[in-house]
């Protein structure tokens, strides 16, 4: 809806500008304005999920607590560390994964459901072409994750994250079809950046605020060797993470 609304206005001000700029310098000096302002508005809805420019994505949890999301996974190491971390703290989490890597790993996607975490589809294999693909292939790539993780969790998996958080019509056209839940992140940890588990700790110590839903990977070193000692100091803190009473109830 904001990208049609948006196109409205380039084309309303596009035309009031041609009838009303006094020559033509002006004329096009204004719309090459509006044509550098529509192109920055939608490189940020395409960019930036919680904009819900495209798809309206749930960004925040309306409780006080904090989500934990993890991207990437299953990951045959990491995400197992990551498991006994959240079981440890009676944390629940949600985990977006890659339908492929699921398939590699069934078991840790039986343990990922059986401890009462959340699994959403993150796409079946994740491509970094993926926002540029048709919108055939977006499709068959979407459908394709849900009917994986569906099978191997033998239930009906409506929550998604396109791979990288990018959205465009196409993809929004893709995720209102399949009727999915978009869930975006108002906390990005940056896990993917930093190199030290130190300073991923301090990063999330930051962030750690109610209402937080905070984007990890479970596919990471870094992210793996940081959550125990974040989490302890989080207990300390008595800061409140979602929970086995709580976690079904926000994407009902």
């Amino acid at each position: 809806m904001k990208h049609k609304i948006s196109v409205f206005i380039v084309i309303i001000s596009a035309l009031i500008c041609a009838f009303v700029a006094p020559n033509t310098s002006i004329r096009n000096e204004w719309l090459l304005l509006i044509g550098l302002g529509f192109f920055f508005v939608l490189s940020a809805g395409v960019l930036f999920m919680r904009m819900n420019y495209f798809v309206k994505s749930i960004s925040r949890i309306q409780k006080p607590a904090i989500l934990l999301t993890f991207d990437d996974g299953p990951h045959p190491e990491n995400t197992p560390k990551i498991l006994a971390v959240l079981k440890e703290h009676n944390c629940k989490a949600l985990f977006f994964l890659i339908g492929s890597k699921a398939q590699q790993f069934p078991d840790l996607v039986e343990q990922i459901q059986r401890e009462g975490h959340l699994i959403g589809n993150h796409t079946q294999h994740h491509s970094p072409f993926f926002a540029m693909m048709s919108r055939k292939k977006v499709k068959d790539e979407v459908l394709s994750g849900q009917q994986t993780l569906e099978q191997l969790c033998n239930k009906k998996i409506n929550l998604f994250r396109p791979p990288v958080g990018i959205t465009n019509p196409k993809i929004a056209d893709v995720i209102n079809q399949l009727k999915l839940k978009s869930i975006s992140w108002n906390k990005r940890s940056f896990d993917t950046v930093f190199k030290t588990p130190q300073r991923l700790v301090r990063r999330l110590q930051f962030l750690a605020k109610p209402g937080s839903i905070i984007l990890l990977h479970d596919n990471l070193n870094v992210t793996a060797e940081a959550l125990p000692v974040f989490m302890e100091k989080s207990a300390q803190k008595n800061l409140e993470f979602v929970n086995e009473s709580t976690i079904n109830s926000f994407f009902q």
